[in-house]
């Protein structure tokens, strides 16, 4: 059998690059790594909101129940439990994550680091939000500059644009899509954007939820 060899047996020595860190000053590394990423990943995405009320406590014990029981392998609940969550509240905070702990004993940092692999899971403060398609087609058709007009007429309102990696209807370049909704925009030009910034206020599940 073979052994793979290492880097060391492929290249002499005066061509091996040492390893170095970047200096500090690149601003790659910080002295609390922890304190780093918990400002960069966690804090703005998953933020803290202190007391949460019994009607919060209630809806997330209902929807880790009906989804333990639609899932009841393992910890395949985890993914569609914070998406109903996210659906209802708009932002999945700290506080849901550890209420969702105690009902499942799976550790808040084990929730917690599955949120944050899914980018739809972060939240905005209960901001409505808007999907912007950046991808090849819809760039080609002007979807980089639409999403700075969007950013600007968004500016002030209580609505969140997000750039997103194709929405899947490449034929209608270029794409906007309102998540956890049905709507979805093709061949949007800046004319449409205050409709649909409108709509997006309008239909968004969970600011229709706190009604």
């Amino acid at each position: 059998m073979l052994k793979r060899k290492g880097i060391e047996h492929i290249h002499p020595p005066e061509e091996q690059i040492p390893f170095e860190f970047l200096p500090a000053e690149y601003n790659v590394y910080k002295e609390n790594l922890k304190e780093w990423a918990n400002e960069l990943f966690i804090n703005k995405k998953f933020p803290k909101k202190g007391q949460i009320s019994d009607y919060e406590n209630q809806k997330i014990k209902e929807i880790y129940e009906n989804r333990k029981k639609e899932f009841e392998e393992g910890n395949s609940f985890l993914i569609p439990a914070l998406n109903d969550i996210k659906r209802e509240f708009g932002v999945v905070y700290l506080e849901y994550m550890e209420e969702l702990s105690k009902l499942s004993n799976l550790s808040p940092s084990y929730i917690l680091g599955v949120a944050t692999f899914y980018t739809m899971l972060e939240g905005f403060d209960g901001k409505a939000e808007i999907y912007v398609c950046t991808s090849l087609p819809c760039a080609l058709k002007g979807g980089e500059e639409l999403i700075e007009k969007f950013k600007e007429k968004a500016e002030g309102k209580d609505v969140e644009v997000r750039e997103w990696v194709c929405l899947g209807r490449c034929e209608f370049a270029p794409v906007v899509h309102i998540p956890y909704t049905e709507k979805s925009f093709g061949h949007v030009e800046e004319k449409d954007i205050d409709e649909i910034i409108d709509i997006a206020q309008k239909i968004c599940p969970w600011k229709r939820n706190k009604k």
